[in-house]
């Protein structure tokens, strides 16, 4: 049974957080998957201070709640994270999350890269229908890559992954912007889909 784990980086209850449920969905339409759902919402994360302390004991200098979620990333075999568009970018929280994997350094730059069999895909929600989502799904593949994952892309009209309108709408459902969601589920479908073959036939080309 393969491990897909879902992120929302949203610090509201709105679309972000459906979106990455509807992925979750999706991977769990082809069976014997188990999914996992964490927001980022309420958690603290504080941001790396580049103080070295993980550098000599593999270990960060905050006991926080980045250690648990970075934990759940390591056991997972699929990752999908969705994040609101900030900026053109994705947002300071999981901005924080990413920078905090330097305290996992000496487990992360073994001869077998631990992340090296994980299969991520990226979904981003914007207030506007062109407001930075490509950007924000880009930079968090560019995260996926630095740790030596698999990419999985997106479909026709979204190649990088599922590009959600929001319309800054609070309340949710499907018929906000059903193409976006379509996708949203297909990305969690395929990337469950090629988790599971990973899983059954690992090679070392993928592992180094």
């Amino acid at each position: 049974m393969v491990k897909i784990l879902g992120i929302s980086s949203s610090p509201r209850k709105a679309g972000t957080d459906y979106a990455v449920k509807k992925a979750l969905e999706g991977a769990a339409d082809i069976g014997e998957v188990e999914t996992k759902y964490i927001s980022l919402r309420g958690k603290t994360i504080h941001p790396c201070i580049h103080c070295e302390k993980c550098m000599r004991t593999n270990t960060c200098v905050y006991d926080d709640d980045a250690q648990e979620i970075i934990q759940a990333m390591f056991e997972a075999d699929g990752i999908i994270i969705g994040s609101p568009v900030y900026d053109m970018n994705y947002n300071a929280q999981l901005a924080c999350l990413f920078n905090r994997f330097r305290s996992r350094s000496h487990d992360l730059h073994q001869d077998i890269r631990p992340f090296g069999s994980k299969v991520g895909g990226a979904i981003a929600v914007g207030g506007s229908r062109n407001g930075g989502q490509e950007i924000t799904v880009s930079g968090i593949l560019n995260f996926f890559l630095s740790q030596g994952m698999v990419v999985m892309g997106g479909e026709k009209w979204e190649n990088a992954g599922s590009y959600v309108f929001s319309n800054d709408h609070k309340r949710w459902d499907e018929n906000r912007d059903p193409e976006a969601i379509r996708s949203a589920f297909n990305l969690g479908n395929r990337i469950a889909c090629l988790s599971r073959i990973i899983h059954e036939n690992p090679t070392d080309i993928i592992l180094k």
